[in-house]
């Protein structure tokens, strides 16, 4: 689940944040309290001592700077000595503490009112650089099908649509390739094709024509993907 933490001290505009949160993660087929969680604070001290007892606690967090009794960068500068590594967005109605925020490496820095946009492109980065999803919720015939991420062996466009692929199944999706690929996030999901997905889990080696998979299927790689793949199968087995 990608855990998300809200700290905003007043209480119309963390009900904002949150709305627009939930409308960009559900725009990309999450659910909420399954497929991701928010918990709000209006302090920093209870959000402080949730990351004091647990530093992965959350995965990202959506900061406001000037708090009532804290300033949001000195916060998350507190949390960086700690070795909190969650990725932050700053929300904020000032300018002039973008300067003294790099160093906390934060992924935005936006202004109120939210720009969706900006958030969505930042929530995306994050969720393909720093967030492995467990499980997939996969709209199928009838319903809803949950897949464990780790058991996927690679994707496919068919006949407009997607089908995934298990040992020894495969699951037509009722998603077109691109809206299933914006569901499998992370950096063990490698494009390798205009029509495959393949999971790097899976993947025992490179061969002349694709990827050799430990079902000893072979996964096609085209010449437009080679390049990445060639460096994201390198990083991956480090």
């Amino acid at each position: 689940m990608y855990r998300i933490a809200i700290c905003e001290d007043e209480p119309l505009m963390a009900q904002e944040n949150e709305a627009t949160l939930c409308r960009v993660l559900e725009a990309g087929h999450f659910q909420r309290d399954i497929d991701f969680s928010v918990s709000s604070f209006s302090a920093a001290e209870p959000l402080l001592t949730a990351l004091r007892n647990q530093p992965s606690a959350f995965h990202l967090l959506l900061l406001d700077i000037r708090l009532a009794r804290e300033n949001g960068v000195e916060l998350a500068n507190r949390l960086r000595e700690w070795n909190v590594d969650c990725s932050i967005i700053y929300i904020t109605s000032y300018d002039e503490y973008m300067s003294g925020s790099f160093a906390t490496h934060p992924l935005e820095y936006l202004m109120k009112p939210v720009d969706e946009e900006r958030l969505e492109k930042a929530i995306q980065w994050d969720l393909q650089k720093n967030y492995r999803p467990e499980q997939l919720a996969l709209p199928v015939k009838g319903g809803s099908r949950r897949v464990e991420a780790k058991d996927i062996l690679y994707a496919e466009a068919v006949n407009h649509k997607s089908a995934v692929h298990l040992p020894g199944e495969e699951i037509p999706v009722n998603l077109s390739f691109r809206e299933l690929l914006s569901l499998l996030r992370g950096d063990t999901f490698c494009r390798c094709h205009h029509s495959f997905v393949v999971n790097l889990e899976h993947v025992l080696k490179q061969t002349t024509r694709g990827l050799l998979l430990d079902t000893e299927m072979e996964i096609p790689v085209s010449r437009t993907y080679r390049q990445e793949v060639a460096k994201r199968f390198v990083a991956f087995m480090k």
